[in-house]
């Protein structure tokens, strides 16, 4: 039987060629998860301590990774707290979808009273989205925004900006649609706050607000109560307000 002609350094190029490109997907894996630990390390230790009282080698620690693996990623702590609100606040992009179907309905209709209800369908949205329960664990993205308004960094502007800033021109433009007459822009920013602000109360004082009432969680039925207060409450303040000027 003839021997086959074997060319053996063919052979061990292509094996160290597929030795090299198993150890980068290893390597690209293992990059990988470590950003995404730090990610998820970074928005719990953030949410509980605030940027200022977080350090990187604690935060390297808890993620399990090498302190130059901060740098590697996010090449600074500010980078990696930006990322870290941008990572919390992604989880609201399917909400600003929804906001700005609310206002496109109203917008198409033009009448005072489908700004109304547009309205009403965005505080039981809103109210929805601060007390909903995230399937893959704890919500951290209300104390992160905590902190930053009582201690305010740099990545502030880009939040307002990315985040906060939409969903508020949607408001206030419902608003302008329901009370035409509202000619000053600030007269419209005070009946926003007003709304926002009533959504919110319950939100960072919930263990004030539970012992008032008496109640030991805030259930479904609490919450859908609550909504439906904010609206007609909002709403009959809206169209009986008699702004000074």
């Amino acid at each position: 039987m003839a021997q086959a002609n074997v060319d053996h350094r063919a052979l061990a190029a292509t094996a160290a060629r597929a030795t090299k490109r198993k150890a980068k997907r290893t390597a690209d894996g293992e990059s990988s998860d470590a950003k995404t630990r730090l990610l998820m390390v970074a928005e719990r230790m953030f949410a509980e301590r605030g940027f200022a009282c977080t350090s990187v080698r604690d935060l390297a620690a808890e993620a399990g990774v090498n302190i130059a693996a901060v740098n590697y990623h996010f090449r600074s702590k500010e980078e990696l707290y930006l990322e870290t609100l941008r990572y919390a606040m992604r989880q609201t992009k399917p909400i600003n979808r929804r906001f700005a179907r609310i206002l496109q309905q109203a917008q198409q209709a033009g009448t005072p009273e489908a700004a109304r209800q547009g309205i009403v369908e965005f505080i039981e949205t809103f109210v929805r989205y601060l007390y909903r329960r995230r399937p893959e664990g704890a919500d951290y993205s209300a104390a992160l925004m905590s902190h930053e308004m009582l201690h305010p960094t740099a990545a502030l502007d880009i939040v307002v900006r990315e985040f906060i800033q939409p969903r508020f021109e949607v408001l206030t433009a419902l608003i302008r649609l329901a009370r035409p007459d509202l000619k000053p822009d600030l007269d419209v920013a005070f009946h926003a706050f007003s709304i926002v602000g009533q959504c919110l109360h319950v939100h960072f004082c919930r263990p004030i607000v539970l012992q008032l009432v008496r109640e030991e969680k805030l259930t479904a039925s609490f919450l859908r109560r609550l909504a439906r207060h904010i609206a007609e409450f909002s709403i009959n303040g809206l169209s009986g307000c008699r702004c000074r000027r």
